[in-house]
């Protein structure tokens, strides 16, 4: 009987180590310029659908504009991200793809006020800023084909 049983706890941890075995595969890690992307491009309606919801929030003022302002930063980011824009932070990608826009000091400048808005502490953000950045964003999305 305590054969059986100490057969059946050898089993039973032999199983287990298999279980957790598979479950902690590593991960490859990607280097510097890899891509997050899946490989099926753009999805424009997903762009559309989250634009909207971007204009609809800067529309509420206020915090509605510091937000999608943020939003629109993420949303240029995604697209760069999923038409092949190398680079490890958004900075490199976007000038992996300065060529691909038609006003890339505009979409330098969205993106730093999006950098100022996350990182600098009492940032006041003039409404008028906010949406020339949204109209920057806007314009860089249209280049890239994704709205």
């Amino acid at each position: 009987m305590i054969y059986l049983l100490v057969i059946a706890l050898v089993a039973g941890l032999l199983l287990y180590a298999l279980v957790l075995s598979g479950s902690n595969r590593p991960v490859a890690k990607r280097g510097a310029g890899a891509r997050r992307s899946s490989g099926r491009g753009v999805n424009r309606e997903l762009v559309a659908t989250r634009w909207a919801t971007i204009t609809a929030t800067a529309d509420s003022g206020g915090a509605g504009l510091r937000n999608a302002v943020s939003e629109a930063d993420k949303l240029l980011d995604y697209v760069m991200r999923e038409s092949g824009a190398r680079g490890e932070t958004m900075a490199d990608r976007l000038r992996s793809f300065e060529r691909r826009f038609s006003d890339v000091n505009g979409v330098w400048r969205a993106h730093k006020l999006r950098n100022s808005l996350a990182h600098d502490v009492g940032f006041d953000l003039v409404a008028s800023q906010a949406r020339e950045a949204l109209r920057d964003f806007e314009r860089g999305l249209k280049d890239l084909g994704a709205l």
